[in-house]
C-alpha cells in the first residue's frame, strides 16, 4: 500500500520516512470534529480523497489572528498519513520529477521530516513542528524550519491554531503542502485583521 504513495526508483527511503512519520500518532494538538467552527471564528482546510484524488480543500482567505483548523477526512489505513506544512512557494515540487525526488537530500519533503525531529528513518519526535511566532506563522525552506502538522493514523484527526502571518500592513499569502503526498499543495491569502 505505501509503495503507491511514493512513485519512482527512490521510493524505498521515502517509504521508510513515511513509516517513521506514521509512528507519530500521538501528541496531536487540540482538535475539532469535522464540520465544527472554532469559538474565535476562522476557517477550515480539509484533507480529502475521492474522484478528484488526494487534495486540500482550503478557503481563499482568512483574517490575521483568526483560527485555521486543518481536518483530515481521508482514511489513513487506505492512503496513509499527511502533513500540513507551511512552505515558501519556490520549494513546492510542482512537476512529477520534482515530486518523485522530494524525500531525497536537498529537497523540501526531507526538510519537513527534519522539522518533525526525524533522524534517518527514525520516528518523528515533534508534532506539531513550530517555528517563529505561535500558530500558523512561518513558511519553511531547506534551511529554515516552518510550521507543520502530521496527521498520524487517527481517523478525523485535526488541529486548530491561530494565523499569525504578519498581515498587519496588507495581505500576505501562506503556501502549504503535504510532504508525504507532494502533489498536494495550496495557498491562502491572510487579510489584515478587522
Amino acid at each position: 500500500m505505501k509503495q503507491r504513495l511514493f512513485r519512482g526508483k527512490r521510493a524505498g527511503g521515502a517509504i521508510g520516512l513515511a513509516v517513521a512519520l506514521v509512528a507519530l500518532s500521538v501528541a496531536i494538538a487540540p482538535s475539532l470534529a469535522a464540520g465544527e467552527s472554532s469559538e474565535s471564528g476562522g476557517a477550515t482546510v480539509f484533507i480529502r480523497d475521492g474522484k478528484q484524488g488526494l487534495r486540500f480543500v482550503a478557503p481563499k482567505t482568512i483574517a490575521e489572528g483568526e483560527s485555521l483548523t486543518v481536518v483530515n477526512q481521508t482514511n489513513p489505513k487506505k492512503v496513509g498519513p499527511h502533513t500540513f506544512s507551511l512552505v515558501q512557494p519556490e520549494f513546492i515540487p510542482k512537476t512529477p520529477k520534482a515530486q518523485k525526488v522530494c524525500f531525497t537530500k536537498g529537497h523540501i519533503c526531507k526538510a519537513i521530516a527534519h522539522w518533525h525531529g526525524v533522524k534517518g528513518n527514525g520516528p518523528p519526535t515533534e508534532n506539531p513542528a513550530e517555528a517563529g511566532a505561535e500558530g500558523w506563522s512561518t513558511m519553511g525552506s531547506l534551511t529554515e524550519k516552518g510550521d507543520s502538522w502530521f496527521t498520524g493514523e487517527k481517523p478525523k484527526a485535526s488541529i486548530e491554531q491561530r494565523v499569525d502571518a504578519g498581515a498587519t500592513a496588507g495581505p500576505v499569502t501562506i503556501y502549504f503542502m503535504c510532504a508525504i503526498h507532494p502533489w498536494m499543495h495550496g495557498k491562502i491569502t491572510v487579510e489584515p485583521a478587522g
